[in-house]
């Protein structure tokens, strides 16, 4: 089954990937001037609706495993919500009502503590829409009582849609959560990507305008301390200039970012650089540089801290620090990401 849609420059396909056994939602763009500019994604809506490809000229910006994205784990750049990363031992409190996460079980054992509910769900989609300057798609998922096994442990009726629309300049994503239910719904959003190192580990570099890091213990869950990046004691954690990928051994969560100024992601061998902005609901920013045999790192923005839901519970600095966003019953919230390719040559 392939289904297209084009109109000038872009371009829309709903094909069946045989091999991951999903549907593949794949936009594109063709730069008949320069075919380097050109760009296309890749989403399957069956697993995770996990944005797995990202193409811009002949390279993948987006490192994806397929055989770990058949199996719906970490790999390609996966969504978290209505849990960003880790809740501390499975458990949180909201409104008064105490909540377990234990039932929920991950293959990749106890060290993710949960990530989210709906990276390995499969999600509904509708039919892309082509533009002249553009084309979109949108994914949704629902939480209820009739259609989720975790209900339980997140039991707040919902709706997170999330619509990719590709331009000339990159990849827009934009979230919107609705509440279906009859009380205050707690949640955060956040992607979870793997960039490639297309220039290599010494020649990729990043920068995060962000002035404070998150302290987190053993188990990579915040403490309630910020370090400052101005002071000495904490200098190796400054990342607002850039710095080579190769030079930093980094699974931190950084905040305070400055307002406006995007993070950056330079592929100093390509000439292509990867400017990823977003409203201002996003104020944290996770980086994971991996491993040295791994050939890719993970830049990650959050609408909140690690463990926000827990967190927010320990007085005003917990809450500011946490940054839960909540919503009314019936009423809609959105937010919006960016991938923006800036060309250097």
């Amino acid at each position: 089954m392939t289904i297209e849609h084009q109109q000038g420059a872009f371009a829309a396909e709903i094909s069946q990937d045989p091999e991951l056994a999903s549907i593949i939602l794949s936009l594109s763009y063709e730069d008949a001037q320069d075919s380097a500019k050109s760009m296309s994604i890749s989403v399957a809506p069956d697993l995770g609706s996990n944005l797995f490809r990202f193409r811009v000229g002949e390279h993948e910006v987006i490192y994806c495993d397929r055989d770990v994205l058949k199996q719906m784990s970490f790999t390609g750049d996966f969504v978290l919500w209505p849990f960003p990363n880790r809740v501390r031992d499975r458990r949180y409190s909201f409104a008064g009502q105490d909540y377990s996460l234990e039932d929920i079980k991950r293959p990749q054992g106890n060290y993710v503590l949960v990530h989210g509910l709906v990276f390995d769900r499969a999600w509904q989609y509708e039919q892309p829409v082509v533009h002249p300057d553009s084309v979109s798609v949108t994914t949704y998922v629902d939480i209820s009582r009739e259609s989720d096994h975790d209900y339980a442990a997140y039991p707040f009726d919902s709706r997170l849609s999330l619509t990719y629309r590709l331009t000339r300049e990159g990849v827009q994503i934009t979230y919107e959560v609705q509440n279906k239910g009859t009380k205050v719904l707690p949640f955060g959003f956040a992607l979870h990507p793997y960039f490639s190192l297309l220039s290599g580990k010494q020649d990729t570099y990043v920068s995060i305008p962000a002035a404070t890091v998150m302290e987190a213990d053993e188990e990579l869950l915040p403490t309630g301390r910020l370090l400052d990046v101005n002071s000495t004691m904490y200098a190796m954690f400054d990342l607002r200039q850039p710095v080579a990928v190769g030079a930093l051994k980094l699974d931190h969560v950084y905040t305070n970012l400055q307002p406006g100024v995007p993070a950056v992601i330079d592929y100093r061998q390509q000439g292509i650089q990867l400017r990823i902005s977003t409203t201002d609901d996003f104020t944290h920013t996770v980086i994971y540089t991996a491993t040295a045999q791994d050939p890719f790192f993970c830049l990650e923005h959050q609408t909140c801290s690690t463990d926000a839901i827990n967190l927010h519970n320990q007085g005003e600095e917990g809450k500011k620090m946490a940054h839960l966003l909540e919503l009314n019953p019936g009423d809609t919230y959105r937010g919006t990401l960016n991938y923006q390719i800036s060309f250097q040559r």
